[in-house]
């Protein structure tokens, strides 16, 4: 049987600021587009991670949640997490931190 483990809370992280253009087409037809910029801002927000797998694992992912907070509810392997946290989150700080097994 696979151990459990979350971690959830309020954090806050810096996020890509989104523009949004108008472009013609070819066809003449103007088009509104998006896109990221290199300009950041600071967001609160919360979310929760939920980590299954080996203890070993679990701990070594809760430790790395320490600096990447989850994009909303975030179920995944501890093993998965750690290849890649990129993929699981954005890098922040968290103002209120929970942890339940």
């Amino acid at each position: 049987m696979a151990k459990k483990i979350a971690v959830y809370g309020s954090y806050e992280a810096k996020v890509h600021v989104k523009q949004r253009y108008w472009k013609k087409r070819i066809d003449g037809v103007k088009q509104r587009y998006w896109k990221k910029t290199k300009r950041t801002k600071k967001v609160e927000a919360s979310g929760r991670y939920e980590f299954y797998g080996k203890g070993k694992d679990l701990y070594k992912a809760t430790v790395k949640a320490h600096r990447f907070m989850p994009k909303g509810f975030v179920s995944v392997s501890a093993e998965k997490f750690l290849e890649n946290p990129e993929k699981y989150g954005l890098e922040g700080e968290w103002i209120e931190r929970e942890v339940e097994s």
